[in-house]
């Protein structure tokens, strides 16, 4: 609604105009918001190889601070770990995927086939009560 039109409905209706007021303040402000983007989606590979290679990655952190190793070789081996974990997490989350998409398809699998077992059964008694109503005529 344009402004005009919240004018004229001021003026030709016995609602309150600062109701109306409050209303064309509502739907100027809902006009200037910005639609968020879709949110995208990341493979499971991707983030179980930055979640594990991270936690890894910090763990030798702190186990080298509480050591007091030196900080080149805390910083070496911290590097080390995050390559080696990530590559671990990167195939975890590949199996991880694989075994969800193959869950989720024999799910599908399952219902289509509950359904058209139904739709078949469905079809077969019609087409009993057709034969029926006419072999009775």
């Amino acid at each position: 609604m344009s402004s005009q039109d919240f004018k004229d409905w001021e003026s030709a209706s016995q609602i309150d105009p600062l109701i109306l007021r409050l209303l064309q303040k509502k739907n100027d402000k809902s006009a200037l918001i910005r639609k968020e983007p879709p949110v995208k989606q990341r493979r499971l590979s991707v983030l179980y190889a930055a979640f594990i290679g991270v936690s890894a990655m910090i763990l030798v952190m702190i186990v080298g601070v509480v050591r007091c190793t030196d900080v080149d070789m805390i910083l070496a081996n911290s590097c080390r770990t995050l390559m080696v974990f990530c590559v671990i997490g990167f195939i975890t989350g590949m199996i991880a995927e694989m075994c969800v998409r193959e869950s989720a398809k024999s799910m599908i699998r399952e219902m289509l086939q509950r359904t058209d077992n139904t739709q078949n059964a469905q079809l077969n008694e019609t087409s009993h009560e057709n034969r029926d109503m006419n072999n009775t005529r």
